[in-house]
């Protein structure tokens, strides 16, 4: 008697490949900064410690008065810096103690954007020796980027359409997936480290800055 053998029944599901595509999308919208941050204070030296203390408290005050007249709110000043250093010299391979150094720097948000350069002489007048940089920024930078997200999105969907329509598929307009990578720089202004006396109105152009939205897009391709 001969024996017979059937193979086992399999359910077989076919599975098509999905076919996609992934693209980047970029735009820059240049803006003029409406604000800036300026690094403004004083350096003394006296070779008692107290001394230097009083020094640098009284420029400090005038400077903070300058402040005041030029209608910078309290709310926009802050002191980023106190520090005291020992100094000495060096005579013969000896260090010799040569007194103390008082350094006080106060960190600004100039909302006129106009009186930038006034407002950092006024500061000179008063005794400021220290402008460390002057930083710009823009207040509600979300507006712009809003718009350059928009146009960003933009480009990532007609690089997606020309890619499709090359190998001869359809693109399908809603997304798989979106990745967002956004950058929004701050351009510094050129600035002098260290400032000894001004006689004019200090030339600062704040130039643009750039708000930058990156997106990375999937699509789906359909024959």
């Amino acid at each position: 008697m001969g024996m017979y053998y059937q193979q086992p029944y399999r359910n077989v599901t076919e599975k098509k490949s999905s076919r996609t595509v992934t693209v980047t999308g970029e735009q820059t919208i240049d803006a003029r900064p409406d604000m800036a941050v300026a690094q403004i204070g004083a350096v003394t030296s006296d070779k008692e410690l107290t001394e230097a203390q009083r020094m640098n408290t009284e420029i400090s005050s005038a400077i903070l008065n300058s402040f005041k007249q030029n209608e910078i709110a309290e709310k926009d000043i802050q002191t980023s810096t106190y520090q005291i250093y020992p100094q000495y010299d060096y005579q013969d391979g000896k260090q010799l103690f040569k007194g103390y150094e008082v350094r006080q720097v106060f960190s600004v948000n100039i909302r006129n954007i106009e009186k930038i350069g006034e407002i950092i002489d006024d500061a000179v007048q008063s005794g400021a020796n220290i402008i460390e940089r002057v930083q710009f920024a823009i207040a509600e930078p979300g507006i712009f980027y809003q718009q350059a997200l928009t146009e960003a999105y933009a480009d990532a969907f007609e690089k997606a359409q020309v890619l499709a329509a090359s190998s001869g598929m359809t693109l399908s307009p809603a997304p798989l997936e979106i990745n967002e990578d956004t950058s929004i720089p701050m351009i510094p202004a050129p600035g002098k480290a260290f400032v000894l006396a001004a006689e004019s109105t200090a030339p600062v152009q704040p130039g643009e800055i750039g708000i930058t939205a990156r997106l990375t897009v999937k699509y789906k391709l359909m024959p």
